[in-house]
């Protein structure tokens, strides 16, 4: 299959937050918030929209989260997004981060923010990046997360701008087929709708499944693939038809 991006509603929708991000009011809080289940495309389309960015000069700072992060070592993750070495103590990572944000104007991606709602001063650093630079903030996470980061008032007053991830529907199930398969294989409208139930609109298992697909026509030489054609063969580990 082709590696890129395909622009579904997730995607869009993505995009549209951050742009408004970009160009809010001063009066405005810049944080923002994405959200959704495991599978539905989350990363790689923030992923997407940094690649862009970068590409068009304005580089962002991406950091992903883990369960044994401190604000120490989420600091340190930072300052090698910058290509700089921790210091010690910490005060000065933090200024060192606010300064090249505020001079680069640099938005901060903070992947698997679920590890971190929990730890009160890693939340609260990421809180001061924000108020010392008012640069653009997005957190990502799992569908709890905005449950979680609700009962942080300070941090979740400043959210502006949401998108919750949701399972693809059989729009988006074409989208990804068009885009993605090699040209000498067409999927059904009958096996489209098949992939999207079985999967229950999660993006990775749709990839899946897409993918599967179309290594079975091009080795059987086959260019159109229904479900009568597909037949019994298997298009996930836990599941037959």
């Amino acid at each position: 299959m082709k590696h890129t991006i395909v622009e579904v509603k997730n995607v869009v929708r993505t995009q549209v937050m951050f742009e408004n991000l970009q160009t809010r009011s001063m009066i405005t809080p810049g944080i923002g918030l994405i959200h959704g289940p495991s599978g539905y495309g989350k990363t790689t389309t923030v992923t997407h929209m940094f690649n862009e960015l970068t590409l068009t000069g304005h580089q962002p700072l991406y950091v992903r989260c883990y369960a044994t992060d401190s604000p120490s070592s989420f600091l340190a993750r930072v300052m090698g997004e910058l290509g700089a070495e921790p210091m010690y103590p910490l005060r000065k990572m933090v200024d060192y981060i606010v300064r090249s944000m505020n001079e680069n104007s640099l938005a901060l991606f903070v992947d698997e923010a679920d590890h971190i709602v929990g730890q009160a001063k890693t939340m609260e650093t990421i809180r001061d990046l924000y108020d010392s630079t008012e640069q653009p903030v997005v957190l990502i996470g799992m569908e709890e997360i905005a449950r979680r980061i609700s009962h942080r008032k300070q941090l979740f007053n400043r959210i502006s701008e949401w998108v919750e991830f949701q399972a693809a529907d059989l729009e988006d199930v074409h989208m990804f087929a068009q885009t993605l398969l090699d040209k000498r294989v067409q999927v059904g409208e009958d096996m489209l709708e098949y992939i999207r139930t079985k999967s229950s609109g999660e993006v990775r298992r749709i990839l899946i499944a897409l993918e599967k697909i179309e290594r079975a026509a091009i080795a059987s030489d086959e260019h159109f693939i229904d479900l009568d054609a597909w037949g019994d063969r298997p298009l996930f580990l836990s599941h037959r038809r």
